[in-house]
């Protein structure tokens, strides 16, 4: 009687802990719309890295600094990558990208054109935003005024936050 009573209760264990679906759990990765990741490179060498002494990155018409890391930071120094949101209502986002070095500041502006698709992630999660077709324009500038020489696109389909989608070229 006693094996078959623990026989019985490993079989409701079991079935309970399979119960759960893939789809009723959602990991903070899974949902997450992604970020347009950017690194800095040298302009004279594009496959070297070349750090930005002191970047911020601000919307257009708005006041506030965007979030340009993982950690929501406002300010990074020293940084070779950056991580910035794009507008998920509208199909256009316009930046500038302020650089300070030795204690000058210079603004570069750029539009980030692309196409919004809905992409169903799971039950659990929902849908999140995915950006397809990105295209960056920089907006012209006397060469001695820009601090950006370039702007290449490397991957224009945004899904996720570890590929690189763009370089700048300072």
């Amino acid at each position: 009687m006693k094996g078959y009573l623990k026989i019985v209760l490993l079989l409701v264990l079991a079935l309970l802990s399979g119960s759960c679906e893939k789809d009723d759990l959602c990991t903070p990765d899974q949902a997450v719309t992604p970020r347009l990741v950017i690194e800095f490179k040298d302009a004279l060498n594009p496959l070297e890295d070349k750090a930005v002494d002191r970047i911020q990155v601000q919307e257009i018409g708005s006041t506030d600094f965007a979030p340009i890391d993982s950690d929501d930071t406002l300010v990074l120094t020293n940084a070779t990558t950056i991580s910035i949101p794009l507008r998920t209502n509208s199909s256009t986002t316009s930046y500038n990208f302020i650089l300070t070095e030795d204690n000058e500041v210079n603004s570069d502006n750029i539009n980030f054109n692309y196409t919004l698709s809905e992409e169903y992630v799971s039950r659990s999660c929902g849908f999140r935003i995915v950006y397809n077709n990105l295209i960056a324009v920089q907006t012209p500038e006397a060469a001695v005024t820009r601090w950006i020489d370039r702007v290449l696109i490397l991957e224009d389909d945004i899904t996720n936050n570890t590929d690189v989608h763009v370089q700048i070229l300072h």
